[in-house]
C-alpha cells in the first residue's frame, strides 16, 4: 500500500478515536470510579479473518442466584402475538424471516439516523453490520471498562425473534449483572450504587409477546425485568394507536390536518400535533377509511399478575400513550393518574415506576409522579447512566431490539454505539 494512503488511514482513524472519546464527556463519572485514561495513538488494525470472532476481553460476572421458576400457565398457553408493521417500511417487501421468528411489531416513527442505522436493525442487515464493525475500533476496551461502572437499562418493545432474544439474555448472564426494578429502587433509597455491570431489562407498551416470548426466556435464565403498560388497552383487542393510524391511512383514511401522501411520514406528523388535534385527526381517519383495522389481542389483568409472578415488575406507561409534551396540564395529569388507579386496582398495590411515552422527559409529568409517590422514571435517550441514579425520575435507557445481533448488542451495551450515533449527529 502506498505510504500516502497509509498516512491518510492512520490520520482518519486517530481522528475518529478522538471524537468517540470526546463523546464520553456528556456521561457523568460514577460515584466511586476514577476517570478513565485516554488511549494512546491509534494504529490501523488488521482486518480479522472472516470466520473468526474477536474475544470480548470482559470479566465474567457472577450470575444471579435463585432457582429457576416454571413459567406460569398463562405464559405457556397464551396465543401468539399478532402482526402490526411499521409505517416507514410497510410499502417495502417484507424481509425473509427465520421459521422461529414472529413478524415485526416494533413501534414506528422513532428518529433513527440513516448514517448508522436504526437501533433495532435486523441481524445481518447493513445497519447491524455497522454495529458489528464498531467492535473492532481501538477504543472499544475503554468503553467496556467505562460501562462496568455504569447502569445499562435496556428498553425493548415486543420480542419478535425469541431465539435472538434468548442469545442476548445469555450474553447478559455471562458479561453483566442483571438486576431487578426493586434493586434499582433500593439503591436509590439507600444511596448505595448498584453492582458493577448492572443491567435492567425493560419493555415499553407490553404487547402479548412479552408474555408469550419474553417471560419464558427470562424465567429460564433467572433474569428479572419490568414492563410498562398502556392501561386503556388492557383486556381489549384494540391496536396501538400508531398501528391503527398507519392501517387507516393505507386504506383510504384521510384527515384535514394530515398530508397522507406517504404513510412513512404519518406518525411524525401526528406526534408533532397538539394532542387534541392528534385525537381529532385519528377520528377522521377512522371515519373516512375503507376498512377497519384488525383486532390486536392485548394483555389482560390476569396476564399482568402472571408477569409479576414470573419476575416482571409492572409499571405505568400512561392511559393512552400520548406525546406528553403536546398535552395540556390537565391531560398530562389525567393520563398518569388514570393509569395509576387502574394498575393499583388490578395489581392490588400502586406502581412505583413510570416510563415516559416516546422516552422524552416532561417536567409536569415528573411533578405528578412525585405527588403519587413514584420512585423511578425512565427515559429512552439511548444512554448509559450512573450506577447510583442521580435523578431517579430521569433514568437513561438504551434502545434495543430482539433482532439485534449479539455483536452489535455488545457495542450498544458498552455505550460505544450510542456515543458513535451522537458523534454522527444522529441522536436517538
Amino acid at each position: 500500500m502506498p505510504q500516502s494512503r497509509s498516512t491518510t488511514t492512520t490520520s482518519g482513524l486517530t481522528a475518529f478515536n478522538r471524537a468517540v472519546v470526546t463523546a464520553l464527556s456528556d456521561l457523568r463519572p460514577p460515584p466511586t470510579a476514577a476517570p478513565p485514561t485516554a488511549p494512546g495513538p491509534a494504529r490501523p488494525a488488521a482486518a480479522p479473518p472472516a470466520t473468526a470472532a474477536p474475544t470480548d476481553g470482559q470479566p465474567v460476572a457472577t450470575q444471579p442466584g435463585g432457582r429457576k421458576r416454571q413459567a406460569p400457565a398463562a405464559a405457556r398457553s397464551a396465543p401468539a402475538a399478532r402482526t402490526c408493521s411499521r409505517p416507514a417500511r410497510a410499502l417495502a417487501p417484507a424481509p425473509t424471516a427465520a421459521p422461529s421468528a414472529a413478524p415485526g411489531r416494533r413501534k414506528p416513527g422513532r428518529a433513527e439516523g440513516p448514517a448508522v442505522g436504526p437501533v433495532g436493525a435486523p441481524a445481518g442487515s447493513p445497519a447491524d453490520a455497522r454495529g458489528e464493525w464498531l467492535r473492532f475500533v481501538p477504543v472499544q476496551p475503554l468503553f467496556r471498562a467505562r460501562a462496568a461502572q455504569r447502569l445499562a437499562v435496556l428498553a425493548y418493545h415486543g420480542v419478535t425473534d425469541p431465539r435472538s432474544f434468548g442469545a442476548q439474555l445469555d450474553r447478559l448472564r455471562r458479561l453483566a449483572t442483571p438486576v431487578s426494578l426493586a434493586a434499582v429502587q433500593e439503591a436509590v433509597a439507600e444511596r448505595r450504587p448498584l453492582p458493577a455491570r448492572s443491567v435492567l431489562v425493560t419493555f415499553d407498551d407490553a404487547d402479548r409477546s412479552v408474555l408469550t416470548h419474553a417471560l419464558p426466556a427470562l424465567i429460564e435464565r433467572g433474569i428479572p425485568a419490568a414492563a410498562f403498560v398502556i392501561s386503556e388497552l388492557i383486556g381489549t383487542e384494540r391496536p396501538f394507536w400508531w398501528h391503527e393510524a398507519d392501517f387507516l391511512a393505507r386504506n383510504g383514511g384521510r384527515a384535514r390536518s394530515l398530508d397522507c401522501g406517504h404513510p412513512s411520514q404519518l406518525l411524525r406528523r401526528l406526534k408533532a400535533m397538539p394532542d387534541p388535534d392528534r385525537r381529532r385527526s385519528l377520528q377522521e381517519l377512522r371515519v373516512s377509511a375503507d376498512r377497519r383495522p384488525p383486532g390486536q389481542e392485548q394483555l389482560t389483568p390476569a396476564d399482568l399478575l402472571a408477569l409479576r409472578e414470573g419476575g416482571v415488575a409492572i409499571g405505568n406507561h400512561t392511559q393512552g400513550h400520548p406525546c406528553l409534551g403536546r398535552c395540556d396540564d390537565a391531560t398530562v395529569r389525567a393520563e398518569i393518574t388514570g393509569a395509576h388507579e387502574a394498575l393499583t386496582r388490578w395489581l392490588g398495590e400502586p406502581p412505583v415506576a413510570f416510563a415516559y411515552p416516546d422516552g422524552g422527559h416532561d417536567v409536569r409529568a415528573e411533578g405528578v409522579l412525585q405527588e403519587l409517590g413514584y420512585r423511578l422514571g425512565f427515559l429512552s435517550d439511548h444512554r448509559l447512566g450512573p450506577r447510583l441514579p442521580s435523578h431517579p425520575l430521569q433514568i437513561s435507557r438504551l434502545q434495543v431490539d430482539s433482532t439485534t445481533s449479539t455483536r452489535r448488542f455488545d457495542t450498544i451495551l458498552s455505550g460505544l454505539e450510542p456515543a458513535y450515533r451522537r458523534w454522527r449527529g444522529q441522536a436517538a
